[in-house]
């Protein structure tokens, strides 16, 4: 028996209704049912949500067609595997940036520049998932969030250094080659080859690429099966980072050997 339905609105206050997705809203409320009812019937969400049936019969093979909802015995729906894998892989990002929060205020402490984390977010971006300011003057501030093509930061070709070739070409195929500043990335054949030179030497640099005026140095952190799936970094002005490189990437290297001596699941 279905108890309580939502609203998908009704616990956001302060949001403006005109920027809703009605149709986007009513999928939402719809997954939320599924905190409190393990399988539900188009009838029985219809009747939670005040919307028709045939609305509601479609919102649920639309998800379903996407695996976040698999049908049972009898026609009702259940949650699908898409969702479980989500929540998990939530689940895990919010683990690693606790783990590694403190050593990035380390790195931030030891170098003067901001320490970045990270993290894969599809085969062609990564996102930056937390970050410890430095304490010296011109420092780098991004935004947590921020999503940017791989080839675009030193963490990005960091992880994309460690995928196989045939990865290169499939994300070189998709990737906007725009450029941000006159020192980017322009062509799949530069792409190519900053990419063997990253993998070769286990650090990836952005060498004023994102803006100008400021590099990065950046080195994987890798799972218990030895997979990179994160990279940390130090940013920076060019003059302090080139003259500190050395220094940085022993930070570096040590920061992440430690974070990865874990067991990063």
């Amino acid at each position: 028996m279905v108890q309580g339905g939502t609203n998908g609105t009704a616990g956001a206050p302060g949001l403006e209704q005109q920027y809703i997705l009605s149709s986007l809203d009513n999928a939402l409320a719809l997954l939320e049912l599924f905190f409190t009812e393990e399988e539900l019937t188009a009838a029985e969400a219809a009747r939670e949500l005040g919307v028709s049936r045939t609305a509601c019969f479609r919102i649920m093979r639309t998800l379903e067609a996407r695996g976040f909802l698999e049908r049972a015995e009898g026609g009702a729906c259940r949650l699908g595997i898409k969702l479980h894998s989500l929540g998990l892989l939530a689940q895990n990002r919010m683990v690693l940036s606790g783990l590694v929060r403190p050593y990035l205020e380390r790195l931030a402490a030891a170098t003067g520049e901001t320490a970045h984390l990270a993290i894969p977010d599809g085969p062609y971006h990564v996102v930056f998932a937390d970050k410890a300011l430095g304490r010296l003057n011109l420092k780098m501030d991004t935004v947590l969030g921020e999503r940017r093509w791989a080839h675009q930061t030193a963490t990005g070709k960091m992880l994309l250094s460690l995928r196989p070739r045939e990865q290169w070409e499939s994300y070189a195929a998709a990737a906007d080659f725009a450029a941000l500043t006159p020192n980017a990335i322009r062509s799949p054949e530069k792409l190519f080859e900053e990419l063997e030179l990253t993998r070769s030497r286990g650090w990836a640099l952005d060498n004023e690429e994102g803006e100008e005026g400021l590099s990065c140095f950046a080195v994987p952190l890798a799972d218990r099966s030895g997979a990179a799936i994160a990279a940390i970094s130090c940013s920076g002005p060019t003059t302090r980072m080139e003259r500190r490189r050395e220094r940085s990437l022993e930070l570096l290297r040590s920061a992440a050997e430690e974070i990865s001596s874990r067991r990063l699941s």
